[in-house]
């Protein structure tokens, strides 16, 4: 059986406002994003929405993105390392460290 965590009230330009209790329950803080769904049973939902994880930001840093496409490129052109196995892979890791 669900639990009710608050009522939200929507005004007249269709914006609703969620209860403080229920934001601070779920985490939620300003500028997050809900994604809007319904369930196979007709439920609708609001599910916080993470584009991107926040665990996996880094991956989108110009930085990153310059390291990704340097590696794609080796592996276009037949120029990277390829191993078989984990202890030839670890020889591998071992002999950049020496560099």
């Amino acid at each position: 059986m669900a639990k009710l965590l608050g009522v939200a009230t929507m005004d007249s330009k269709g914006r609703a406002a969620i209860p403080q209790s229920v934001r601070r329950e779920l985490g939620l803080v300003d500028g997050v994003q809900l994604l809007i769904e319904r369930t196979d049973d007709g439920r609708i939902e609001l599910v916080p929405a993470e584009l991107i994880p926040r665990d996996q930001l880094y991956m989108y840093s110009p930085d990153m993105r310059e390291r990704l496409e340097r590696a794609e490129r080796s592996f276009a052109d037949g120029t990277a390392t390829r191993t078989n196995g984990e202890d030839e892979t670890q020889a591998f890791l071992d002999s950049l460290k020496s560099r």
